[in-house]
């Protein structure tokens, strides 16, 4: 019950303030963005997670600005089965442009796991929800406006008739996870998004391309030492574009885990750095306590853009919470 009632309220506040763009550079702090199978794959029992990404303003006046956030948990679990489901909300938006070109994405993604040991699980999932574009043509000048001298304001000249449409859209994916505890796991995860290739216009017909995302990512702890490494690899084929990031992070471990409770993950400090093929150097930097974790990035972008950006690419800012809510036991006979 508090499960569902935390995320009735979590929706909410999502519809009212949430949002975001696909192009998070620190993705393996939420899996379940791109994978409806992650979804319950935390260590506790519910997890909140939000970030915020501004791009390219060094460029423009209006960059790329972008929010997700989140809620997800573990229902069902028993020690008398070796399996429960994975539930949780998402939120995510990007804006950016003159026009205000924004896209929100809802979805409510639904996972099945089974164990087939204490240490291995499969989990498959499904994700629905309501994919949405909208953009402010009022903020554009067109060439009918140019009365020899200026643009004018005055005429009345937007090709663009339908400024907002919205479709069903779903995904699905599939994901497997090994982890003998909280500093030593490895996963690898499969998703197909927006299976339906939903129509999306505003005076043309426009069939958004399925996406395809692979992840792999892992923790270790060295033996008896305070430090780890965690190297991740994300790829995402849609069409004809691709987008490829790999790289680590450095863990150092200030304090190990509650051995009493099996409550609070390590206390660490971690750095990373990452590079996403022909595009930007990524470093980031976490600090994780008591089941909290604020980790912020940074891009330096290589690409074509570099003499208008002056390799100024993004900033991004996360913020996690894994929740225990039930604190006498890990389960629910």
């Amino acid at each position: 019950m508090k499960f569902i009632l935390l995320t009735i309220s979590l929706t909410t506040i999502l519809f009212a303030s949430a949002q975001q763009g696909n192009n998070f550079s620190m993705w393996f702090k939420n899996n379940m963005q791109h994978n409806a199978a992650a979804v319950g794959t935390n260590d506790n029992d519910v997890k909140v997670f939000t970030n915020f990404r501004n791009q390219y303003f060094s460029v423009t006046d209006n960059p790329f600005r972008s929010i997700s956030a989140s809620v997800d948990g573990k229902i069902l679990r028993s020690y008398k089965r070796n399996s429960y489901l994975g539930l949780g909300a998402s939120f995510v938006n990007d804006m950016s442009g003159d026009g205000r070109y924004v896209v929100n994405n809802f979805k409510v993604p639904v996972s099945y796991h089974i164990f087939f040991n204490k240490a291995t699980s499969l989990s498959v999932g499904i994700a629905p929800g309501i994919y949405q574009r909208t953009i402010g043509s009022g903020n554009f000048t067109w060439e009918s406006q140019w009365n020899g001298y200026e643009f004018d304001g005055n005429i009345i000249a937007d090709p663009i008739n339908n400024a907002s449409v919205s479709e069903f859209d779903l995904n699905a994916g599939i994901f497997l996870k090994h982890q003998t505890s909280n500093s030593n796991r490895i996963y690898f995860g499969f998703s197909a998004n927006h299976i339906l290739q939903p129509e999306l216009a505003f005076n043309i017909q426009d069939n958004l391309f399925v996406r395809y995302v692979g992840q792999f990512g892992m923790n270790h702890r060295f033996y008896q030492s305070d430090f780890g490494i965690s190297p991740q690899v994300l790829t995402v084929f849609q069409g004809p574009t691709s987008n490829i990031v790999v790289g680590t992070n450095f863990d150092f471990y200030l304090q190990d885990a509650s051995l009493r409770t099996g409550f609070y993950t390590p206390t660490m400090i971690s750095f990373g750095i990452y590079h996403r093929l022909r595009d930007a150097i990524i470093v980031n930097a976490q600090y994780s306590f008591k089941g909290i974790t604020i980790a912020a990035s940074y891009d330096s972008n290589i690409n074509a853009m570099l003499p208008a950006s002056r390799s100024i690419g993004g900033f991004e800012v996360a913020i996690m919470y894994d929740i225990m809510l039930n604190r006498k036991g890990k389960y629910v006979y």
